[in-house]
């Protein structure tokens, strides 16, 4: 408990930090988030703990990735990253299980170790178009992915490229956990490939 209210307090801190540095008053924020005022300014007084859905409406309004909300306001680079470390979460909501494993880099590379619990469905429907590419690669289970329309069962070793830039929903239809990584790449098209 006492490490899920330091990373909400986290939370708390990078949202301040980055609606502060585009200027965003709260309504400007709920308004292209799509999450109400009253919840954005719950979540940067650290009194809940927003769903990852909540999470990743208000990151992709202020341009960057959930993981990234995870990392503290001005967090230096690092080389290693203890596991002991590493920015963990359960969502309350789904009880899917989040920690980003990557040191914090100048690349912008994040990868994120998660594991879903039987049953567990999360969708992300409000996001806007971000220069990332995100690998799905699944460790053990199977996990059941859709975006644009398309469904992708993916099991152990299976690994799946996708731009964050429409509606993903991640669900996990059998009776045992999934586990597996995403790994978010700061997205520079190779000239004259197209995706």
């Amino acid at each position: 408990m006492e490490e899920a209210a330091e990373l909400d307090s986290v939370v708390a801190g990078r949202v301040r930090q980055l609606r502060a540095a585009k200027g965003l008053t709260l309504d400007q924020l709920a308004a292209l988030s799509g999450v109400s005022r009253a919840m954005i300014s719950r979540i940067e007084r650290a009194e809940t703990s927003a769903t990852a859905v909540l999470l990743v409406k208000l990151g992709s309004a202020l341009g960057v990735t959930l993981s990234a909300l995870f990392e503290p306001p001005g967090a230096k680079h690092e080389v290693v990253r203890r596991a002991a470390e590493s920015p963990t979460r359960v969502d309350p909501e789904t009880g899917y299980r989040r920690r980003n494993v990557a040191p914090h880099s100048e690349s912008g590379t994040e990868i994120v170790d998660v594991v879903m619990p039987a049953g567990a469905r999360v969708a992300y429907d409000n996001l806007t178009a971000m220069p990332v590419e995100q690998f799905v690669w699944v460790f053990d289970g199977i996990l059941t992915f859709t975006t644009d329309d398309a469904t992708t069962e993916l099991g152990p070793g299976d690994c799946r490229v996708m731009r964050l830039d429409g509606p993903l929903v991640f669900h996990n239809r059998t009776e045992t956990p999934v586990r597996y990584a995403v790994i978010l790449v700061p997205h520079t098209p190779a000239p004259g490939l197209r995706r």
